[in-house]
């Protein structure tokens, strides 16, 4: 068994990530790590929630090849130890469930808006399931994904 923790989570600067969406390049999910209230308030454009509530059930249907890149709240002091940060537990935990290429953004929802990036907000019923070629072949939506 692979100790994951052992492994070194790579990291995307604000920057990189802002050039991939203008690029707007496919066969990337952007995951917000935090709490699905936090996530209705101020989320990075077009970025999912995937709270750790439901990470299992979503995360198994989707491409394990997938590029992931996940996001914390960001902090002005963050813990020197990726794995104790929010999105490097996700992250983590991501690769247990088998994701090959998952990164993390660096500095989290702070640094991107701190950059001057627009942020998307929601209210709870707004939210649609989302059809996706990063889906397997048998999940079109959220709808077809089984949380028992």
């Amino acid at each position: 068994m692979i100790n994951l923790y052992a492994q070194q989570i790579r990291e995307i600067s604000v920057d990189d990530l802002q050039n991939q969406m203008r690029r707007r390049e496919r066969g990337y999910v952007i995951v917000d790590a935090r709490e699905l209230t936090e996530y209705y308030k101020g989320h990075i454009p077009g970025a999912c929630s995937l709270y750790d509530g439901e990470m299992n059930a979503i995360a198994r249907n989707l491409d394990k090849n997938a590029n992931i890149i996940v996001y914390g709240p960001g902090q002005a002091q963050e813990s020197p130890k990726m794995e104790s940060r929010l999105e490097g537990d996700a992250a983590m935990k991501l690769m247990q469930l088998g994701f090959k290429n998952v990164t993390v953004l660096k500095g989290g929802l702070m640094s991107w808006s701190n950059k001057g990036n627009r942020l998307d907000r929601s209210e709870p019923e707004s939210i649609k399931p989302a059809k996706t070629t990063i889906m397997s072949d048998t999940v079109h939506g959220v709808d077809d994904i089984s949380m028992g």
